[in-house]
């Protein structure tokens, strides 16, 4: 009886060795897993960092590398003043204009004054007359004067000052300017005085081959008008040359209507 108990209890014994045994392994393995595991976490966490810190480099590489913003040319109303030394280096797009020339009214001359301080009633001839020379007084055209001539208010001299960028700068030529009796009905009668100015439609004599002073007249016209037309042939002549009849027409009386003249040019 005693033998068998004995045998069993070695047995038992056996079992349970072997069980804690491998219970041992079990939890050793366990422990290495776990081991493992945590390098791998730990190695992975270090990888992480690594990409940070490379990723931050990179911006600060970028930052360093990135170009400033270039100031621009236009100012703002809350922009500060620049200083003397600065602005020489800043460069602004905007132009500047220059103001435009504006052609003081002249005081007029003692006939002229004394023509115009005379009451005319709207019936008498000379009423037109005076209403041209108050409006030419008031605000005469750039490099326009007139003034009447002596005694006569149906005489007038209107003074040319010729401009620099023509052919004809800084010189001046003047126009007698006669109202005929039927004025406005005809126009009046206007050349220059010596000495007249070399232009293909200006004669020596002084006439000068111009519509408005005959077919293209009309009543509501001004010799103020008329004074701006010739003006305006001089400026825009190209070259100083005579009419092709200069020699032919010289000799005539200058001032006369133009009812039988023909008109090659049609700018004039």
């Amino acid at each position: 009886w005693n033998v068998l108990p004995h045998a069993q209890k070695k047995k038992k014994s056996k079992a349970k060795n072997r069980k804690s045994k491998e219970r041992e392994v079990v939890v050793e393995e366990v422990r290495s897993v776990g081991s493992k595991k945590k390098r791998r976490s730990k190695h992975g966490e270090k990888k992480v960092d690594d990409l940070e810190e490379v990723a931050t480099a990179g911006a600060r590489k970028k930052k360093r590398r990135s170009p400033q913003p270039k100031p621009t040319t236009l100012e703002t109303n809350n922009t500060k003043p620049t200083t003397p030394e600065k602005a020489s280096s800043t460069t602004t797009t905007a132009t500047t204009t220059p103001p435009k020339k504006t052609q003081k009214p002249k005081r007029p001359d003692p006939a002229s004054k004394k023509f115009l301080s005379n009451t005319i009633k709207s019936s008498n001839p000379n009423y037109r007359i005076q209403r041209e020379l108050k409006e030419f007084l008031k605000s005469p055209p750039p490099g326009l004067s007139v003034k009447i001539s002596g005694k006569n208010v149906r005489l007038w001299v209107i003074t040319l000052s010729m401009p620099e960028n023509t052919i004809y700068s800084n010189e001046k030529y003047r126009l007698r300017v006669q109202f005929p009796n039927d004025y406005p009905t005809s126009p009046p009668s206007v050349y220059f005085l010596n000495p007249t100015p070399r232009h293909e439609h200006v004669y020596t004599n002084g006439d000068i081959c111009l519509s408005l002073l005959g077919k293209d007249w009309r009543p509501i016209m001004t010799a103020q008008m008329v004074a701006q037309a010739i003006m305006s042939i001089l400026c825009g002549a190209q070259r100083k040359s005579l009419p092709m009849d200069n020699a032919r027409h010289a000799g005539n009386q200058p001032g006369k209507k133009q009812d039988d003249w023909v008109y090659h040019d049609d700018n004039c």
